[in-house]
C-alpha cells in the first residue's frame, strides 16, 4: 500500500521534510501516481494519517476491553501496551512523525488530530466508560479523564524515545506508569472507596 510505504519513509530520520518527489521515489512509485490518488504533498500526508487509523483501529479496540472488576488492572494493561507498542512495535515513530507533520501545517493538523490522537484518547474514554457503566469508577466527564489518563504518558513517551531523553534526562517508566495511575485513581476513585488526600 502506498500510504504505509510512505508513513515508513516519515518516520525515518529527516523523513518529514521529504518532498513528494522524494516520498515518491520511498514508496516505489511516481509523483505523477501520487498526485493521481493524494492531489498533493499534503493530500498525502492525510492519506497516511488515514491508513494509520484503519491498520490501528483492530488493536485499539483490543486495548479497550476493560477487566471487569479490576479498574486499576484494566488502566495498567491499556498504559502499558501503549507503553510496548510504542517502543515494540514502531507507535511511537509514527506519532512522533506525524505529531511533527501536523504541528507544521494547518492543512494537515485536523488529520492528526482525528486520524491519530482522537483514536487513541477515544479508546481511553471506552475503557473508562465500561467502568463507570458497570459502577465501578466514579467519573464526571469520561472525555476530561480519558485525556488526563493519557497525556502525561504520551508525553513521557515522546519525553524518553522520540526526543532522546532517556539519553540525558531518563525515566524509570514502569514506575511512573504505576504512580500515574495511582494519582489517577485518587483522582477518579473506584467506587466504594473514598477519595485519598
Amino acid at each position: 500500500m502506498l500510504a504505509r510505504k510512505v508513513r515508513d519513509a516519515l518516520s525515518e530520520d529527516e523523513g518529514i521534510h521529504a518532498s513528494l518527489r522524494e516520498l515518491a521515489v520511498a514508496a516505489g512509485t511516481s509523483v505523477a501516481t501520487l498526485r493521481h490518488y493524494f492531489t498533493d504533498r499534503e493530500g498525502l500526508l492525510r492519506g497516511v494519517m488515514e491508513s494509520q487509523r484503519a491498520e490501528g483501529a483492530p488493536y485499539l479496540a483490543m486495548s479497550a476491553q476493560a477487566k471487569h472488576g479490576d479498574v486499576r488492572g484494566s488502566l495498567m494493561g491499556f498504559l502499558q501496551g501503549l507503553s510496548t507498542a510504542w517502543f515494540k512495535y514502531g507507535v511511537g515513530k509514527m506519532y512522533a512523525s506525524t505529531l511533527a507533520l501536523g504541528l507544521g501545517s494547518k492543512a494537515v493538523g485536523p488529520s492528526y488530530v482525528n486520524h491519530v490522537l482522537e483514536p487513541l484518547l477515544q479508546t481511553g474514554e471506552s475503557l473508562l466508560r465500561q467502568h463507570l457503566e458497570r459502577e465501578e469508577l466514579v467519573v464526571d466527564d469520561v472525555r476530561q479523564a480519558s485525556l488526563m489518563l493519557i497525556s502525561p504518558v504520551v508525553f513521557a513517551l515522546l519525553h524518553q524515545d522520540s526526543l532522546l531523553g532517556s539519553q540525558c534526562r531518563p525515566l524509570d517508566l514502569p514506575t511512573y506508569l504505576t504512580t500515574h495511575v495511582d494519582a489517577f485513581l485518587r483522582a477518579f476513585p473506584v467506587k466504594g472507596k473514598s477519595k485519598r488526600v
